[in-house]
C-alpha cells in the first residue's frame, strides 16, 4: 500500500461565442487515420476529520464508553482506504490503549466506521476501517471509538490516534 498527498490547482478558462454562432459552427474533422481522444488525470486524495460529536468522559464505573467523529475522503483514484492507528507508539504495550502516564486501560482501544465490526487499535498492522470505490467527493464517513472499561479507572487517560487516506497498489 503507497500513501500519496497531492495538492492540486486547476486554472480554466473560457472563451466566449457569439450567440449566433454558437450551433452554427461544427466541431472540425479528425485528422485522417485516426484521433486518440483521451487524457490522463492528476490523483488527488484530500481527507478531513470533524472534531468529535462526543468525547469519552471519566471513567467512574465499569462500562462500555464511545466517542465517534466524522471524516470525509475526495479521491479521484479508483480505491482509496480509510484506516486508523495508534498516533504515539508503534509497539510495545501501550499500542492501542488509553494511557494515564505509566497506566493504561487493560482493553486496547477500538474502532470502526458504519456498522462495520469494531477492530481493536493494538495489532502490529493498522486496521482497515472503510473500502471507498471509484472517484468520490467528500465520501462522508462517521468513525466510532469505543473504550471498554472493567472497573472504575483514575486518571486523566488520553490516546493520538492517526487517521489515514490511502490508495491501493495496482
Amino acid at each position: 500500500m503507497k500513501l500519496r498527498t497531492i495538492l492540486a490547482v486547476t486554472a480554466l478558462g473560457a472563451a466566449g461565442v457569439p450567440a449566433g454562432l454558437a450551433h452554427a459552427q461544427s466541431p472540425p474533422a479528425p485528422i485522417s487515420g485516426g484521433t486518440v481522444i483521451g487524457g490522463l488525470v492528476s490523483s488527488f486524495l484530500e481527507l478531513s476529520v470533524t472534531p468529535p460529536t462526543s468525547a469519552f468522559t471519566t471513567f467512574t464505573k465499569a462500562k462500555t464508553y464511545s466517542a465517534s467523529f466524522d471524516a470525509s475522503a475526495t479521491t479521484t483514484d479508483s480505491a482509496a482506504l480509510i484506516s486508523i492507528a495508534d498516533g504515539e507508539v508503534a509497539r510495545g504495550s501501550k499500542l492501542g490503549h488509553l494511557t494515564s502516564g505509566s497506566k493504561k486501560l487493560p482493553l486496547a482501544l477500538e474502532a470502526r466506521v458504519g456498522k462495520a465490526a469494531f477492530q481493536p487499535l493494538d495489532a502490529s498492522v493498522d486496521p482497515l476501517l472503510a473500502k471507498i470505490s471509484g472517484p468520490a467527493t467528500r465520501a462522508k464517513s462517521t468513525v466510532s471509538l469505543r473504550q471498554k472499561v472493567t472497573r472504575k479507572a483514575s486518571g486523566s487517560y488520553r490516546k493520538v490516534v492517526l487517521v489515514t487516506l490511502s490508495t491501493e497498489m495496482p
